[in-house]
């Protein structure tokens, strides 16, 4: 096989930099669908007839009342937010870090969130979209003379998330080992004020990478935003250097079909959705004229001038001037109301289970227990991959962060919440583990960690500071073995060895009084055992 050569060609300064991929052409069109329907009935009736057809020969004033009195069962967002939730029931935590990244972690985005919202927000929108993306940005400091300048400056890495829209071209491509991102053109908008007017202009910026170094370049362009989608000027080219890649960082939630490229998780539950749209506004439809019956006569003439006064039931009257004369009411009967009702609840249940739900049905029929399990099992594994996904993300980021100041986060770790079994089932757990550590099967570590990993205790307790405090006790109580487990009560009791009088201190070998143990707040000291 010929050996291949990594070949570099700088982007143009010239042309359209905002042409679409392949890739994102394809996602943009799905996120387009995708957003109106997790937007709910606002955003789902603006789509009018690309959502809710309009049937041949209905006028624009009767669809206008029909899309008008349509709602949405909003179970997209449902499934995306309950999906999203899970990961962050508990903070998210970062392992192996040092003071700098501690701090940054606290307004990650210099936006004022903290690193468990950014995480939150960008799992929730990789479970919608299908991915999302990490920018890991830092200040301009080339013009800077100094790196005590920079730090001056308060200059210092951050993170931008990205959805979908408004990443116009992404490319990868395999290089000593490894895929790296080596061109990314992104979006944005600026604002420029011309008295008490505003002009609007479109940015594109192109960060890309020559793949056989470890610098590259930073593109920026603009147009007025009523351009109507070409007429790009260049505007200015920076260096980006000590960057082996471009700082860019891509979620997947769902089927990767090719890069950049994903089939989102909840893209059936969205059409889905749209066929409930449709069935729910034609069974209001059917239900807007059969709660009023239709009043109908025959045998009488009626000036057409006149027919308005007689518009009793929903719509007009019926009548047949050949006949005797006779008044009555026109009702339809149920059967089809009763077929629209049945399609809305089957849709409703389909929807269910599309959208992870672990108790499908159960306000229709009963679901065994062992089916409930099954599903739970099923919901768990999807939204447990996917937590693995965000936190690979996160700290690939905070990598990237690193490598903007010379630092190596390679041993950062981010945990996120995995563990989504019910409370019950998790003190049933914690229950074995109690025993398992009476039995000393198990140390005290273990079994405070393995509680802690069931979210049984708060998001500020500390092992380190926990197992002092134990140990301080067990010191009081003349333990010498940290992890001994509790005596049995049903075993016959030892001598207790003499206190000394009037005192509650403990004597150390050479007769003086030895420190107290330092004991948490809220704990009181043990009483002698006699």
């Amino acid at each position: 096989m010929a050996d291949t050569q990594v070949k570099y060609t700088p982007s143009p300064k010239t042309g359209n930099p905002g042409l679409l991929s392949s890739a994102a052409t394809t996602m943009q069109g799905r996120t387009a669908m995708l957003r109106a329907v997790y937007g709910g009935t606002e955003t789902m009736r603006a789509k009018g007839a690309e959502f809710l057809p309009q049937y041949e020969k209905e006028s624009d004033a009767r669809y206008a009342a029909r899309l008008a009195s349509t709602f949405a069962l909003n179970k997209l967002r449902e499934a995306v937010d309950a999906a999203s939730a899970k990961p962050f029931r508990t903070l998210l935590k970062l392992q192996n870090t040092d003071p700098d990244l501690d701090l940054w972690a606290q307004d990650i985005d210099l936006q004022g969130n903290h690193l468990h919202v950014f995480a939150h927000q960008f799992f929730n929108n990789a479970m919608l979209d299908g991915m999302c993306h990490i920018l890991v940005d830092h200040p301009d400091t080339y013009n800077m003379k100094s790196l005590a300048d920079q730090k001056a400056s308060g200059a210092r890495p951050f993170m931008k998330m990205y959805k979908v829209d408004d990443v116009a071209a992404a490319y990868d491509m395999y290089v000593g080992g490894d895929t790296k991102t080596v061109h990314v053109r992104i979006r944005g908008q600026r604002a420029e004020r011309d008295g008490f007017k505003e002009v609007l202009y479109n940015q594109m910026r192109v960060i890309e990478i020559d793949p056989t170094k470890t610098s590259g370049i930073v593109q920026l362009w603009e147009q007025k935003a009523t351009s109507g989608g070409s007429n790009w000027d260049f505007i200015e080219e920076t260096p980006l250097q000590n960057m082996a890649e471009v700082p860019f960082v891509t979620m997947y939630a769902g089927e990767k079909e090719s890069d950049y490229l994903a089939r989102p998780i909840f893209i059936d539950l969205a059409y889905k959705q749209i066929e409930h749209w449709i069935s729910s506004s034609d069974q209001r439809s059917i239900l807007s004229a059969a709660r009023f019956p239709m009043l109908a006569c025959s045998g009488v003439q009626i000036d057409p001038e006149d027919e308005k006064q007689f518009a009793i039931g929903p719509y007009k009257v019926l009548y047949a001037p050949e006949a005797n004369g006779r008044w009555y009411y026109v009702e339809p009967r149920g059967t089809a109301i009763e077929s629209g009702a049945k399609d809305l609840d089957k849709l409703e249940m389909q929807m269910d289970m599309m959208a992870l739900n672990p108790v499908t049905g159960t306000h229709r029929q009963y679901v065994p227990q062992n089916e409930r399990d099954i599903q739970e099992t099923r919901v768990h594994s999807v939204v447990h991959d996917m937590a693995i996904n965000c936190q690979d993300a996160i700290e690939k980021a905070i990598l990237f962060m690193g490598q903007w100041t010379s630092k190596d986060y390679s041993q950062v770790q981010t945990v996120l919440n995995t563990e989504f079994s019910n409370t019950k089932d998790r003190i049933e757990e914690v229950k074995q583990l109690v025993a398992m550590y009476e039995k000393r099967g198990i140390s005290r570590e273990t079994l405070l960690r393995e509680v802690y990993k069931r979210n049984l205790l708060g998001d500020d307790f500390n092992m380190q500071n926990e197992l002092a405090a134990l140990q301080a006790i067990d010191a009081a109580l003349g333990s010498t073995d940290p992890n001994a487990a509790p005596s049995d009560p049903n075993a016959p009791a030892k001598p207790a060895a003499p206190a000394a009088a009037n005192s509650n201190t403990p004597a150390n070998g050479n007769g003086t009084k030895a420190p107290l143990p330092d004991f948490p707040a809220g704990q009181t000291r043990p009483k002698k055992q006699i």
